[in-house]
């Protein structure tokens, strides 16, 4: 009986020990002074994700150089007051719903706050400034900002995305959740490796001041500038332009902002006059060669005229390509022939796609076979001033001038520097390679016959006010008419080089 006893007694008192250790573990979970060092009890939150960097051809960034400041804020509604006036309306709301809900949060902010225990400021890298340059080349990223959809971003999305880096901010909470008080956050930030990406040949001052000097002129058209050496491509340009922050309105408008019209095929016009002039002089045919403009000539049946209605009498060809008189090189082109045309203008480009970088690349020009050339006189008389099957891109445009300036050579087309690591070493890109299609001696021909266009031609506009300038105009007629159907669409271009 007294055993018995004894062994209740001892229940009993196991029974309320084991009921104050219980007791104990509750207060121990409660209390958020207390520490707790197992990883699983840690709420960590993504503060900033960086992707490589693109850079142009001085290792300037063209993405990722624009800082702000963002906060990661630990659940506690009482810091919301101390943000308010530095982060957005939209991002407040979001942030109050998410503390609210017991987790951490981050937040974009216009500047810094002073510093609270629950509150980590970090100064990090944005992908997109408030403007970013070349946006057509270097694309944009999809709604997660994790790949790209175009240009750049998705040539390169493998190489770009495994440079990326992150902060991140891990809050230390209770055993139920529950945020722990007065314990710094852990910060882990891998942020460095997303120095490491692509160098393009854009720089990024000719590609400010293009768009600059362009978007007040330039509604519809691109503008493409080329070393004529190397063949780099330092800048280039379309508008109507867009950025990445409103490719959606882009989507929906029906301007093409999306398009780049840089690399779009449009009717040639008397630019391609360079090209028959240089299978004229590769030919033996000299620049003295003189024809009569009356104004008007008939070939098979199909009239042609001179912007000059009233003829130009006798010219040369140094004349006739400053003047742009459509008739000398329809009789120039009869002299050359079809055959070497054909050739001049497939040598220079004419009949091939150019590609810079994965799917950024021009589509192939539209040419016109050789033997259609040699079957119909009317479609070679066409040829010589641009018209006609005839479709080339800016960048070919630009590649035929370059080929002009580089003495008869033509450099490889390209956009690509190289690429560079986190430690910013550079591993060069071939470029390829250069060929020539002219005499040196051709080419000074050509050079200052573009010269003379801008010193008393058509390009007369393009006369600069600081040193020289030489070049060549083109209106081309398309055939189609304007949206409201009052006049036809016309094409009109100019391209030269500075200083001459």
């Amino acid at each position: 009986m007294i055993l018995r006893k004894r062994s209740r007694i001892s229940f009993a008192v196991l029974c309320v020990a084991l009921l104050g250790v219980l007791g104990r573990i509750f207060w121990i979970t409660q209390d958020r002074s207390t520490v707790v060092g197992s990883t699983e009890n840690r709420y960590s939150v993504t503060v900033a994700q960086v992707r490589g960097t693109i850079y142009d051809c001085n290792r300037e960034p063209l993405v990722n150089g624009e800082k702000e400041y963002r906060a990661a804020v630990s659940p506690d509604e009482s810091l919301l007051s101390a943000l308010r006036s530095s982060v957005s309306d939209d991002d407040f709301s979001a942030l109050r719903e998410r503390l609210s809900s017991g987790k951490p949060g981050t937040v974009r902010m216009s500047e810094p706050v002073a510093p609270l225990d629950g509150l980590k400021q970090f100064f990090v890298s944005r992908r997109y400034g408030e403007r970013l340059l070349a946006p057509h080349l270097l694309g944009y990223l999809d709604a997660g900002g994790e790949n790209g959809i175009c240009g750049i971003e998705a040539a390169f999305n493998e190489l770009l995305t495994g440079y990326s880096g992150k902060i991140t901010a891990s809050f230390a909470i209770d055993a139920i959740g529950h945020d722990l008080k007065g314990i710094e956050p852990t910060v882990s930030d891998t942020t460095a490796s997303a120095a490491g990406g692509v160098v393009l040949t854009l720089d990024k001052t000719i590609q400010q001041t293009v768009e600059d000097a362009a978007a007040g002129c330039l509604p519809l058209g691109a503008v493409v500038v080329l070393d004529p050496y190397s063949g780099a491509i330092k800048a280039m340009a379309s508008f109507p332009t867009f950025q990445p922050d409103t490719v959606a309105v882009s989507i929906e408008a029906d301007n093409g902002a999306l398009v780049n019209r840089a690399l779009a095929l449009y009717d040639c016009g008397s630019v391609f006059k360079i090209v028959t002039a240089a299978a004229a002089l590769q030919s033996g045919i000299k620049q003295n060669t003189a024809f009569i403009c009356n104004g008007g000539l008939n070939i098979d049946g199909t009239s042609f005229h001179c912007h000059n209605r009233l003829g130009h009498s006798g010219l040369t060809m140094g004349e006739a390509f400053a003047q742009s008189c459509n008739l000398y090189f329809i009789q120039l082109a009869s002299k050359i022939g079809a055959g070497k045309l054909y050739t001049s203008g497939n040598d220079f480009g004419f009949a091939r796609a150019i590609t810079l970088a994965g799917t950024i690349k021009t589509p192939q020009p539209i040419f016109p076979s050789q033997t259609e050339l040699e079957n119909s006189a009317s479609a070679l008389a066409n040829m010589s001033f641009g018209q006609g099957y005839l479709m080339a891109s800016p960048l070919h445009i630009a590649a035929m001038t370059a080929t002009v300036v580089n003495d008869g050579v033509m450099p490889p087309i390209h956009l690509i520097d190289g690429t560079i690591n986190e430690k910013m070493a550079f591993f060069a890109n071939s470029a390829g390679e250069s060929y020539r299609l002219l005499q040196p001696e051709n080419a000074e021909i050509i050079r200052k016959m573009m010269s003379r266009v801008v010193e008393e031609g058509t390009g007369k506009r393009a006369k600069p006010t600081a040193e020289t300038a030489a070049g060549k105009t083109g209106t081309a007629e398309t055939g189609q008419r304007s949206k409201n159907g009052d006049k036809d669409v016309i094409q009109s271009w100019f391209t030269g080089y500075y200083p001459a």
